[in-house]
């Protein structure tokens, strides 16, 4: 990547719209890259970071990991996202954990240097306050499901959002173009393989849901979206 073209991305981020060729020249100074192979870590749990991030190519999984190596998938963040701002405000351990699940190239930027250009354009801080509510949004609607969905209704909640991200209409109805194991929505919905598949099983028997190796195709996004039953 040329300067330009980091430049040009770090322009391009929520967090910097509107930022002003001097700040954007001192980001873009202070900025490098950084590759990261599959089943890697941008950071653990436990471990303090000190620089911001951005998602050039690839695919990250922000998740929860317990003691035992129970893991929980909040969201998967793709090109464009902006992740690190925790290293802005405090000095501490991470709460969760950042997987790598492609092969990704970052923009890291250290923290200190947005604290400085936060001095300069106080802007910044308004920009990351509306990232941040948007990602704490969607983390009260992961919650929500959780206390208030079964584990069906959970999984097709999360097979819906990815439709919008990722589906492509074919004949038959909508393919995924993300590769996701029955393991993977285990983890993003909060419930065992085994019972994943069992729900997988039956909406195949349905004729809603058919799973192609890794990828899935919807064939009745309508009937799956009557999967969303909360508890009664």
């Amino acid at each position: 990547m040329e300067r330009d073209e980091l430049r040009q991305f770090i322009s391009q981020a929520s967090w910097f719209s509107g930022a002003p060729d001097a700040v954007l020249e001192a980001l873009t100074d202070a900025a490098s890259l950084r590759d990261y192979d599959p089943g890697g870590f941008v950071w653990t749990t436990g471990q303090i970071t000190r620089d911001v991030y951005g998602l050039v190519s690839g695919l990250l999984r922000f998740s929860m990991a317990s003691a035992m190596g129970q893991e929980f998938a909040l969201i998967d963040w793709e090109p464009g996202a902006g992740l690190g701002e925790q290293a802005l405000g405090i000095d501490a351990p991470n709460m969760l954990e950042v997987r790598v699940l492609a092969p990704s190239l970052l923009v890291v930027i250290p923290a200190q240097v947005l604290l400085e250009q936060g001095e300069n354009w106080p802007t910044l801080y308004r920009n990351l306050f509306r990232a941040g509510w948007e990602n704490t949004r969607g983390l009260y609607e992961i919650l929500s499901a959780m206390l208030f969905y079964p584990l069906k209704a959970r999984v097709a909640g999360r097979v819906l959002v990815l439709i919008d991200d990722h589906g492509h209409r074919v004949d038959e109805g909508v393919l995924l173009d993300i590769k996701l194991s029955q393991n993977d929505f285990a983890r993003l919905a909060m419930g065992s393989r085994q019972r994943v598949n069992g729900i997988f099983r039956d909406w195949d028997k349905q004729g809603l849901v058919e799973s192609r190796g890794d990828y899935l195709l919807i064939k009745d996004v309508d009937g799956l979206q009557r999967e969303m039953v909360p508890f009664e």
